[in-house]
């Protein structure tokens, strides 16, 4: 029977659940959106294509608006605690993370709305299944949570993958999906073996760093290392990469920015909570991986001659740049990491959609040779193609040239204080392969202006751009007023 007691203490449960829940209100206006969207394209059916695009587009829109004002005041608020039943840490750090990832989504809605790129429904729900895991990934901080965000996540890429039916389609899709299916398991297993050594799920528990710390020292390194396998496939870092090429090249660009950026930002900020709270230090091993993506994701770009399989190679030493925060101290890290998440994704929407607006034949292969002449057809786009490249590379005036410095400023430090070696070649090579991206970025841009092209089109215009030109603006204010941008998440 139930007590009085009970019924009487029901309702301030009750309560105390519901205040709870009011800090994750952006995850759940995503999460319940994702079912009115289905609901809504019951009504759909019957529709011609450019109408049932166009109100796929509007209900898109209509719930990233207002789950990213919900995002921005909860940001402003500074709001912090565990959701829940602790299964979620909100915080300043994850606030902002989550408001970039709801701008990237919303801006991706737009441009491909102005393109008029199809929006199917598999699509639609392939596009929230990747928003909602990222957004609970960069609150997750139990074993649970963590799992389930990281696995919504990647059945939303599996689904936007596997969308192009064709034979390069399926050849891209089907690896990814085994390596990733693999390194799920290996992730689940990982974390089945830290809760036998811990006897906890909570990362935050004290119980966590005790239970590591005493656990065999084998066993505690292999169960890391399968948890990080399932981190690092999402990241593409070495050896998780070999999916990434063949799968970004295959996609279209909407596609190709949102897998390359938001599963990207919100599992390393996951990483930097990881890390923290491991009571061994893992400087080595990071900065040892973080060496070899580097390595092949930019020595990999060298050989290309397709503008966006070097640009999904790129992405691979972006992904390292993007982890190399998991070395720094925690407030430093996650400054670093905010910056940097913000710039790079800035410009991979910015080069990833010119590479793959361009609708003429001459251009549409995107191989290298095709872009001759480019900037004298395209001005205005060969001009903000330009400024994607210097900031991919991270050259002034684009604001990851500040990215890039704090990032070697922090390495140099780190390695001053502990003497790593490991640190110091990291150092090193992240400062040899910018100047390596250097030449195989500006090869595109050397094609567009001084190599001349076969035929000559008209000049575009300012008027259908603007997107691109606030991403540009956005780009290089992040040089001219970091300040500012720190002060947004920082008031």
């Amino acid at each position: 029977m139930i007590s009085p007691e009970l019924i009487q203490a029901l309702p301030l449960k009750l309560q105390h659940i519901l205040q709870g829940y009011q800090s994750i209100l952006p995850e759940l206006v995503v999460a319940i959106w994702v079912l009115v969207s289905m609901f809504g394209d019951l009504f759909l059916v019957g529709k011609n294509d450019s109408a049932s695009r166009s109100w796929r587009y509007l209900i898109a829109q209509i719930g990233l608006i207002f789950a990213l004002l919900l995002a921005y005041q909860r940001m402003r608020h500074g709001t912090e605690g565990f959701v829940a039943f602790r299964m979620l840490w909100v915080n300043p750090g994850s606030n902002v993370i989550n408001c970039l990832i709801l701008a990237i989504g919303l801006c991706i809605i737009f441009i491909n709305q102005y393109q008029k790129k199809s929006f199917s429904f598999e699509e639609k729900i392939g596009f929230f299944s990747v928003l909602l895991g990222s957004l609970l990934t960069s609150l997750s901080i139990h074993f649970v949570s963590i799992f389930l965000s990281i696995e919504l996540m990647s059945l939303g890429t599996y689904l936007l993958v596997g969308l192009r039916k064709d034979r390069e389609g399926i050849r891209a899709a089907l690896p990814y999906v085994l390596f990733g299916m693999g390194t799920s398991a290996m992730l689940l297993y990982g974390l089945s073996l830290i809760y036998g050594m811990t006897g906890t799920m909570l990362v935050v528990d004290p119980a966590f760093g005790r239970g590591l710390a005493t656990a065999d020292i084998y066993l505690a390194g292999a169960a890391l290392a399968l948890v990080g396998s399932g981190i690092l496939f999402k990241m593409s870092w070495v050896p998780f990469h070999p999916w990434s090429p063949d799968v970004l090249e295959s996609l279209p660009a909407g596609w190709m920015s949102w897998i390359s950026t938001a599963p990207k930002i919100a599992v390393a900020w996951l990483g930097i909570r990881l890390v923290h709270f491991i009571p061994v230090s893992m400087d080595a091993i990071i900065a040892i991986l973080a060496i070899l993506t580097l390595l092949v994701g930019n020595l990999g770009a060298l050989n290309q001659s397709n503008a966006k399989r070097l640009v999904s190679y790129s992405s691979i030493a972006h992904g390292g740049f993007l982890a190399m925060a998991w070395l720094m101290p925690a407030e430093q890290g996650v400054d670093n990491l905010l910056f940097y998440s913000l710039v790079y994704s800035a410009s991979t929407l910015l080069v990833f959609y010119i590479l793959d607006e361009v609708q003429n034949e001459t251009y549409s292969s995107n191989d290298m040779d095709n872009w001759a002449g480019f900037g004298q057809a395209y001005p205005l786009r060969g001009l903000l193609l330009l400024i994607g490249f210097i900031a991919l590379i991270g050259l002034p005036p684009a604001g990851t040239f500040l990215a890039k410095v704090n990032y070697f400023s922090q390495l140099w430090e780190k390695y001053q204080m502990t003497q790593a070696n490991p640190i110091l070649i990291l150092l090193l090579v992240a400062i040899l392969m910018t100047a390596v991206s250097i030449y195989y970025y500006l090869r595109i841009p050397f094609q567009m202006y001084f190599k001349k092209g076969t035929t000559i089109h008209p000049a575009d215009s300012l008027k259908n751009n603007w997107i691109y030109l606030v991403l540009s603006g956005l780009i290089i204010a992040c040089m001219l007023s970091p300040t500012l941008i720190y002060s947004i998440w920082k008031a």
